[in-house]
């Protein structure tokens, strides 16, 4: 350590005794101030500003009006002074107050009369453990704010691996996720879990008329309109594949779960996204929809992929309610359709 950067600063009532401290320290070079009240000690030492440069104080262990135990506790007080390293400067009849001292926060003391040799080395020693916590209080705080920021990092890598990059909402690996744990929770407590597949109709003839660009914008308005057909926190949308999306829906019977549909067909309709070879002119899609409370030994996954394909099959702009296994494909169908298994279609305005 560099002798003429430490600062040194004494705290006693005495003019003399600062004078005779100010002079036992000439050798060790450094700054040395010795102000004559307390409130100027207060200012060096940074209590309203809350900074100091201040390596070492001298501090006198009985002094009138405010001694220096009460003192070095009104220092201990405030965070930017909790490294600072405090030599008492005692006489020797003092000795049995030093315990109080070291309790209040003391690091070191010197006896009266001072040796210059003894008081140089301690206060030389007092400032290098001042300086040494003040650095590792430093790197804490840095290490604090680099973990900070990589917590941040790994936050927003964990949201990007869930999180589709087009669109916004949730992924493949998101959605998969969360049905997982929606079926567990279906079959501890039986709470209804609806999960809704839809396909944006004829979107090969919308890529190939208008281009990927606008194909991309296609998918995003329709992830938009989405979030805002489900805007329960407990409704998770997401991007299935291409222009195939899901909604899961939690604590939603079948019922729930077609209003949702209804909702998102009327919603498109009214937006009326143009699509320039589809037969009715704008975007639409088909929705097939299958709750937990029907499916039987079929998975939610295939009851609600096998409606989205007799939805398309019956016409497309609208939706279909898987209710029974004989909604499978290939399977004899004699019953006569029910009307949560109609298409449901909003008709163009």
């Amino acid at each position: 350590m560099s002798a003429e950067l430490l600062h040194v600063l004494i705290v006693d009532d005495s003019a003399l005794m600062r004078a005779m401290l100010r002079q036992a320290l000439r050798d060790l070079g450094a700054r040395v101030e010795a102000p004559a009240t307390l409130d100027e000690a207060r200012e060096a030492l940074g209590l309203r500003g809350g900074h100091t440069d201040v390596d070492v104080l001298l501090l006198d262990l009985v002094m009138p009006g405010t001694d220096g135990l009460t003192f070095l506790r009104e220092l201990r007080a405030h965070a930017h002074l909790q490294d600072l390293s405090v030599v008492m400067v005692t006489a020797l009849q003092e000795d049995d107050r030093l315990d109080e001292a070291f309790a209040a926060g003391a690091n070191d003391y010197v006896t009266k009369p001072v040796r210059p040799t003894v008081l140089c080395a301690r206060t030389l020693h007092a400032a290098r453990l001042t300086r040494a916590l003040r650095a590792r209080r430093e790197r804490e705080a840095q290490l604090e704010l680099m973990t900070a920021s990589l917590r941040s990092l790994n936050e927003q890598l964990t949201e990007l691996s869930v999180t589709d990059g087009l669109t916004g909402i949730a992924n493949r690996r998101a959605f998969d996720a969360h049905l997982d744990r929606a079926l567990s929770l279906h079959a501890r407590s039986g709470l209804s879990v609806t999960l809704i597949m839809l396909d944006i109709d004829h979107f090969k003839r919308y890529n190939d008329t208008l281009g990927h660009p606008a194909g991309d914008a296609c998918l995003q308005e329709v992830a938009a309109l989405l979030r805002e057909c489900t805007p329960r926190r407990t409704d998770l949308t997401a991007r299935y594949g291409g222009e195939e999306f899901a909604l899961l829906l939690l604590d939603t019977d079948l019922a729930g779960g077609l209003t949702v549909a209804r909702r998102v067909v009327s919603a498109l309709t009214a937006r009326r996204l143009p699509h320039p070879d589809s037969p009715l002119g704008f975007v639409t899609v088909s929705l097939g929809v299958a709750c937990t409370e029907l499916t039987g030994d079929v998975s939610l996954r295939e009851a609600a992929d096998q409606a989205l394909y007799r939805a398309k099959h019956a016409g497309r702009h609208g939706a279909f309610a898987w209710t029974h296994p004989l909604d499978m494909p290939g399977a004899p169908d004699r019953r006569p359709p029910t009307p949560a298994e109609s298409v449901v279609d909003e008709p163009p305005p």
